[in-house]
Order: C-alpha cells, then structure tokens, then sequence
C-alpha cells in the first residue's frame, strides 16, 4: 500500500476519474483511514485513503476490493467505480443518508434492519482467493505486538485467557462472506435500505463472529439482541452458544486493536478503552 500523502493521493484519484475542479469535503468518522466527498459536474463520490498504519493493523485492500465489490452488487454496499489497491484507495458512489449513531441501536425496529442486512451478506458467495479471517488469530496477534513492544501486564494476561477460549471453540460450520467491522460509523441508512462501508478487515469469517461484533461494538442488552437476531432469522442454540462465545473475544481483539493502535501513532478513545478493560476482566 502507497504510503503517499492524502493530497497526492487524492491528485491521483481525481486525474484517474477524470474530474475536472472537483469540490472535495473531508468526511467524519474514522481512526486509521481518511475519507472525502468528490463532488464534480454529474459525479458524487466518496474516496477512501487507507491509513499509513493499516497494514501493521492487519487491512487488507485487496480483499477490502473484492468483499466491497460482492456487497455492492448485491446492494448492501454503495458501487464501486474506481480501487488502486496499491496506491491504497477505493472510490465510490456516495450515499445521500444518515450515518447510524449508537443511539439508533437501541432502536429494535432498526436492529431488525441490521439483522436482515446481516442475514443477506452472509448469504452471498464467498469470493475465492480470499484469505480466512480468524478474530481470535488477529487479537492474539495484536497482544503479542503490545506485550513485546509495551511489555503490557495486561496484555500478557488476555494472552492467556484468549488461548485458552480459542482452543474451547471448534471451528465455525460454515465460512461466510463477513465485514468483521460492524460498527454504527460503518451503516448509512438512504431511508430505505442500509449500505456499509469500510471492509478493510472483511472476507472469509465466521458468521457468529460478525454477529458477534455488531453485539460488542454497541453493548446490546438481551431484548435488543433478540431483535438483531430476529431480524437474522432466529439463529438456532448452537449458533447463538457461539455467538455469546464470541463476545468476550470480540472483546480482547477490540482492546487489543485499540492497543496496537496507539503504538502505531494513532489516538483511540482511552474512555474506550477503560470500559473494554473493565468488561474483560470479568
């Protein structure tokens, strides 16, 4: 991935899109990467700049590509019109929407929603070629960087904890196409239909990991993950055992990426990080 600055990158991705003086607005939202509106005579997109440290974060753009590219046409994420992975951006069709807030998910009727937008992706083919996403591989990967590079206590404890959950778990019954990611930030709501974005970390998952994620990211209590899984279409007692499973282990990764983060020079929320520290240690 380039590790060229924005303004280059964003020469580069107007000359190739062949847009003359577009009008280009930073957008809110993200901790590793930049993105930016392009607004030019019949075109509206959004650019996406991944972060100098995304690879040491474990993104990949090539799969990023091929997990936006199969959302989108199966209208679960906005089209892409142009990727240079190796220059490191994707480019879009913007969304006239609202971005979802944590608030939204106390909502069961919008949980239903997300539930179904789950249920689609993960009906979909996975595109061959693309490596497997394990969230208990990626966080163990992660302590380890901040055990060696920070000497964490804390991290050297989770290390065990994760170890041992891991190796309680059998493998999933079944990959399936995943986001891994499925925060608020990432939903867009055009009042019809959900789109998400951002799928640097997407490919081939578990599913009650994904499910799992979006449960973690917003703290869902019991009536609203009845809701989401609702919406999922009422997953049996094994996929739900290992969905809850999967918590805390969503959990450790979401510290853990936090923690390498900050290694790498980025700014996580550090309330953010109490709360999670607070939750794994029970």
């Amino acid at each position: 991935m380039s590790a060229a600055p924005a303004d280059a990158r964003i020469a580069t991705a107007v000359q190739a899109l062949g847009l003359a003086r577009p009008k280009v607005v930073a957008l809110d939202g993200g901790v590793a990467n930049r993105s930016y509106r392009l607004r030019a005579a019949g075109q509206d997109l959004a650019l996406k700049l991944t972060g100098e440290s995304a690879d040491a974060l474990g993104a990949n753009p090539q799969s990023e590509l091929a997990m936006h590219s199969l959302a989108a046409g199966a209208g679960l994420a906005p089209p892409v019109v142009l990727a240079d992975p190796a220059r490191g951006f994707i480019v879009s069709r913007f969304v006239t929407g609202r971005v979802l807030s944590a608030d939204d998910f106390g909502d069961p009727r919008l949980l239903l929603r997300v539930g179904a937008w789950v249920a689609a992706l993960h009906a979909l083919p996975v595109p061959a070629g693309l490596p497997r996403v394990d969230l208990g591989e990626r966080a163990a990967g992660y302590l380890a960087r901040v055990v060696a590079q920070a000497g964490d206590r804390f991290a050297r404890d989770l290390m065990s904890a994760l170890a041992l959950r891991r190796a309680a778990l059998p493998p999933p019954a079944r990959p399936a196409a995943c986001h891994h990611d499925l925060h608020h930030r990432n939903f867009i709501d055009d009042g019809a239909r959900l789109m998400v974005v951002d799928w640097e970390y997407g490919g081939s998952g578990d599913p009650a990991a994904d499910l799992a994620s979006c449960i973690g990211y917003h703290d869902l209590g019991e009536a609203a993950v009845e809701a989401l899984l609702a919406g999922y279409g009422s997953p049996d007692a094994a996929l739900r055992a290992r969905i809850a499973a999967l918590g805390w282990i969503f959990d450790c990764l979401w510290y853990a990426w936090n923690a390498a983060a900050e290694l790498a020079g980025l700014a996580p929320d550090p309330a953010e990080q109490a709360r999670l520290a607070a939750r794994l240690a029970h």
